[in-house]
């Protein structure tokens, strides 16, 4: 009897809301063979009639390192031959998807010969999908090798930025908002070209370590120009610059992605280009990813806790931000709202309302903003729309802690920072 799994669902489908719909699962019944290689079905596994090689298939391939898998013959039109044996992986992989395989559509109870018996839970249906779950040799991932990161330099020039007595004065007529658009000037990407950046193509601990100098120092530049921030005392500023930087630089990337494909003819977001630096572009599809300092298993093992590599989560305010086509004001409001909001969540007492009262300063100035600059005075869809894109970056955020308890859970990381405050969120 063939083993059963909860990657493959029963002859039926569901409606979005959980209900069955009798036109769907009539519809599916009448498809006898595996939409992906012709082969007789077995059910409705992941979305899609298919047999239960191609769902295994999918199960597979479709949460790991997909920028890994190279068609066979390059024009991603490889032909699809029935016995599944000769597929090309990544042109089988785009078949699943076209005809509506999706990794999250799973059901337990999924073979139509047994849909009567209820398969006891696992560790991997709890957790979503089994690309969740490592099987390893517990003793391997017990013994290794840890890296230690000494963030000291770092930390020790982030801190004379935030500690500097050089204070910046507001221009005339200035207010929060603009003064911090002068720090971020993400303007600049929007008249940028691809020729304006390197293209970084392999990515180790060198590059990685460069990257996080580079995060962690502009927050630092720009938090001086916030006035009130400035008054804060040394420990506060820092441990503001520990609980926000990750979260800033998140949405930054966005923004100044976005500030670069708004300018360019029927702008989209094809999960290519991210604008890691002021001249520095990475492409994600192509790029090649060093890990032996972060684990002891392959990309292609772990790439679903890998941003960009298996998790694209975080790339998808991209497209609302492109049609809420952003000033840099609001782009720099946006960074502040989510900054101290986080903030305000994460610290506790004085701090915590003090990260409050900034909000309600830069509420005030966007307020100013569209009212005395752009003459409108109604502007509440507007904000709206810049809060569901927060909104989105903050859920990314929460969802990846679950991801990273996992990965703690089942010592997939092997890293240990001088200062693990400032990477609690990331490993």
């Amino acid at each position: 009897m063939a083993e059963s799994s909860p990657e493959y669902c029963p002859a039926s489908t569901s409606s979005s809301d959980g209900e069955s719909s009798p036109e769907s699962s009539e519809s599916h019944r009448k498809i006898e063979n595996c939409q992906v290689c012709g082969q007789k079905a077995h059910g409705l596994h992941f979305g899609a009639i298919t047999c239960r090689a191609c769902a295994a298939f999918f199960r597979r391939v479709a949460a790991g390192a997909n920028f890994v898998i190279k068609c066979r013959k390059g024009g991603g039109k490889c032909e699809i031959v029935s016995n599944g044996r000769s597929f090309c992986k990544k042109c089988r992989l785009k078949k699943c998807r076209e005809i509506g395989m999706n990794i999250e559509n799973f059901q337990y109870d999924r073979d139509p010969l047994s849909t009567s018996k209820q398969i006891t839970p696992s560790m991997a249906m709890y957790l979503g999908r089994p690309e969740f779950i490592i099987l390893c040799d517990p003793e391997t991932a017990r013994n290794s090798k840890i890296t230690k990161i000494d963030l000291t330099g770092i930390i020790d020039k982030a801190t004379k930025i935030l500690m500097s007595d050089i204070k910046i004065p507001r221009s005339p007529g200035q207010n929060r908002l603009r003064k911090l658009s002068t720090a971020s000037n993400i303007e600049r990407f929007s008249v940028s070209s691809d020729d304006d950046f390197q293209e970084i193509k392999a990515i180790g601990l060198k590059e990685t370590m460069s990257f996080w100098e580079y995060d962690i120092l502009s927050v630092a530049n720009w938090l001086t120009h916030f006035d009130e921030f400035q008054e804060l005392e040394p420990e506060s500023k820092l441990t503001f610059l520990r609980t926000i930087w990750s979260v800033w630089n998140r949405l930054e990337k966005l923004g100044r992605t976005t500030m670069f494909l708004k300018s360019k003819i029927a702008p989209s977001f094809d999960e290519t280009p991210i604008f890691q630096a002021d001249d520095i572009k990475v492409n994600l599809k192509d790029m090649k990813l060093d890990i032996e300092w972060l684990s002891n298993y392959s990309v292609e093992q772990i790439a679903y806790y890998i941003e960009g590599v298996g998790d694209w989560s975080a790339f998808q305010s991209i497209q609302p931000l492109l049609e809420l086509e952003p000033t840099e004001v609001e782009i720099n409001y946006m960074l502040a709202q989510i900054s101290f909001s986080f903030a305000a969540r994460e610290l506790q007492g004085e701090l915590s309302e003090i990260a409050e009262n900034f909000l309600q300063l830069i509420a005030d100035d966007l307020h100013n903003y569209y009212t005395r600059e752009l003459s409108v005075s109604r502007y509440s869809d507007r904000v709206l729309k810049m809060m569901k894109v927060n909104n989105l970056v903050m859920k990314t955020m929460f969802d990846r802690k679950e991801k990273i308890a996992i990965a703690r859970t089942f010592d997939i990381f092997h890293v240990e920072f001088s200062d693990p405050e400032m990477f609690k969120a990331l490993y």
